[in-house]
């Protein structure tokens, strides 16, 4: 055995970013078989040292515990590495994770007798500093100490590879755990692992998980089974959910809230309605009652469906049941009646926040300021945005985007770039949605050229530059029937490095059949197929009603034909042209072709 062990400490090499802790890589092959020998080792007897008194309740931040530390450092002889430990706890708690670590690496140097609870505490820095690789490295300290790593040591390992996505290396050192009984885990380590399965997606190896557990020792409990309905009811496997469900029941295993929200959830998002009224009357039967979480997600659900009215009826059941409204369930309602464009009613609902003292966010203003823009109230959505500051409330860039968007609706172009540049002022950084709601709302009011030096300041700051910036731009030119322009910036963006897409290629393509250069669009229709991007419905109108309005029946029919047997259907204004040239059938008894076989096509 101590032939064994002597064997295994060769593994561990020196690692200068885990701070000479040795690297430990939890899945070499070294590595697995120093694993699954781990179990061998019995723990050390620690020596028993007189306790010093220390003040370890003092600690109120950073400063105190560095402070403490080093007076303890300082000592002779040293503290024990109980107290030790606890400080270092301390410094965890304060989430001080980079602290954390320097103390441990300076009690290491100092030759502080370090234990079990002084690894796993560094461990746990490590893995929430997301730096699990040095994780492993305090593992291999374990060893050396004669120190037999626990159910604790591994499930912190396993939820420092899930929180860094690193879910083949978490699902192999799980398995390794299991199959060679390196510790015992408890119901903590398999939620764990159930837990980062479900969070990436993993249903299957949830469920199969689930029903390993099913079978062993260590019983999943109503945690376990609620988030395995909770992962089949968001990946809408309802069904699944509903029989797992009932299958608690027969394992003697009793849903709560919890349960039946997750369930609830996915009901409401399948617009099951009336399995929704039948889980609320188990509920009862149950006396298990919803609370906050159950009325927001039907609400939600509601709304989403346009069915504000039934939202609201929900509200005033939830208050009748005096199941207090947070501001997320009046911030849920008031999104449903601005996008139903009911801003009366949806104004009425923020003012009622202060009958329940519930003070309205940023979210609250964002959605209010969003909806008045839509409406193109821009005037009532200013003065809301005045307010933010004076109730204490710093709008967001979420609040400055909605504001943008409707400042350029109205075409303020003016006012739209002095918030720009406000943003700016205050520390905001712009994101995405700003740039393409600047982009397009300078494009849609004629000022495309300044759009493009606008985006050509950007890309020379070293911005990050998306292709949809481009297209933006590119469709700009193409309303103001400045095709060269359009060619140009198309022809440019392999040498900035920018991949074109589907949207691209279409804009290009509309710009050549508005100014009927139709052998050119037909061309760049083959050109975007060889560059393996498949035109979409968007694509296909454009050249069919371009043909159209040039009079090239036979091609518009071909294009047609191919656009449908490609799963596409002609929109509104495809229809409505061809309606419009029906008149010339008499002539050229192509068009009603067209028609009548696309009629035949939706009555089959």
């Amino acid at each position: 055995m101590k032939r064994k062990g002597l064997e295994l400490r060769k593994i561990l090499v020196s690692s200068p970013d885990c701070h000479q802790l040795g690297t430990f890589h939890p899945f070499s092959r070294n590595t697995l078989h120093f694993l699954s020998v781990s179990h061998y080792f019995s723990a050390k007897s620690a020596a028993n040292r007189d306790e010093n008194k220390l003040d370890l309740g003092s600690i109120n931040g950073l400063d105190d515990a560095i402070s403490l530390y080093k007076n303890m450092s300082r000592m002779k002889p040293l503290p024990c590495v109980k107290q030790f430990n606890q400080l270092l706890s301390r410094v965890v708690n304060l989430k001080q994770y980079s602290a954390a670590i320097f103390i441990f690496k300076n009690m290491c140097n100092l030759g502080v007798s370090t234990d079990k609870c002084t690894m796993n505490i560094a461990i746990n820095s490590y893995c929430l500093s997301k730096r699990v690789d040095c994780g492993f490295s305090v593992l291999g300290r374990f060893f050396k100490r004669g120190c037999v790593p626990d159910g604790f040591t591994f499930t912190t390992l396993l939820k420092g590879l899930f929180r860094e996505n690193k879910i083949t290396e978490a699902q192999g050192l799980f398995t390794k755990i299991v199959r060679e009984g390196m510790c015992e885990l408890d119901v903590v380590a398999y939620g764990t692992v159930m837990d980062g399965l479900c969070k990436v997606g993993s249903v299957a190896v949830a469920v199969e998980l689930l029903r390993v557990m099913e079978k062993q020792r260590c019983k999943p409990n109503i945690h376990i089974y609620t988030m395995v309905v909770d992962c089949l009811c968001k990946y809408r496997m309802v069904d699944s959910a509903l029989k797992l469900f009932d299958e608690m029941s027969e394992r003697g295993v009793t849903p709560d809230v919890f349960t039946y929200n997750a369930l609830m959830h996915g009901l409401c998002s399948s617009s099951r309605w009336a399995e929704v009224k039948a889980l609320l009357k188990e509920m009862t039967e149950q006396k298990i009652y919803a609370d906050e979480v159950t009325f927001n997600t039907i609400i939600d659900a509601l709304c989403k469906e346009g069915l504000v009215n039934e939202a609201n009826d929900v509200f005033h059941i939830m208050m009748q049941r005096n199941v207090a409204p947070s501001v997320v369930t009046f911030n849920t309602l008031m999104d449903g009646y601005c996008l139903r464009g009911r801003m009366g009613k949806a104004r009425s609902i923020f003012d009622s926040m202060a009958s329940e003292n519930i003070i309205p966010n940023v979210q609250s203003y964002c959605i209010l300021i969003n909806g008045y823009c839509m409406k193109m109230m821009i005037d009532d959505a200013l003065h809301l945005f005045n307010e933010m500051p004076i109730k204490g409330l710093k709008p967001d860039v979420v609040t400055y985007n909605s504001l943008l968007h409707g400042l350029f609706r109205c075409r303020r172009c003016s006012s739209a770039m002095k918030l720009f540049d406000e943003l700016q002022v205050v520390g905001l950084k712009p994101d995405f949605y700003t740039y393409c709601h600047l982009l397009d709302g300078l494009c849609a009011n004629g000022h495309a050229e300044r759009a493009l030096s606008l985006l050509n300041a950007l890309e020379h700051k070293g911005e990050d530059i998306q292709i949809t910036y481009y297209n933006i731009i590119m469709e700009g030119f193409c309303k103001a029937k400045e095709i060269r322009k359009v060619r140009a910036i198309f022809n440019d963006l392999p040498c900035k490095g920018l991949k074109r897409n589907v949207v691209t290629y279409t804009t290009l393509i509309k710009g050549y059949c508005q100014n009927g250069l139709l052998e050119e669009a037909k061309d760049l229709l083959s050109k975007m197929e060889r560059d393996s991007l498949l035109p979409n419905g968007v694509t296909y109108n454009c050249i069919v009603q371009g043909n159209l309005k040039s009079g090239k029946y036979d091609d518009a029919a071909q294009f047609l034909e191919e656009m449908v047997s490609k799963g596409f259907s002609p929109d509104s204004s495809t229809f409505g042209l061809m309606l419009d040239l029906l008149g010339e059938a008499e002539q050229e008894p192509t068009i009603l072709k067209m028609i009548r076989k696309l009629g035949s096509r939706c009555n089959s």
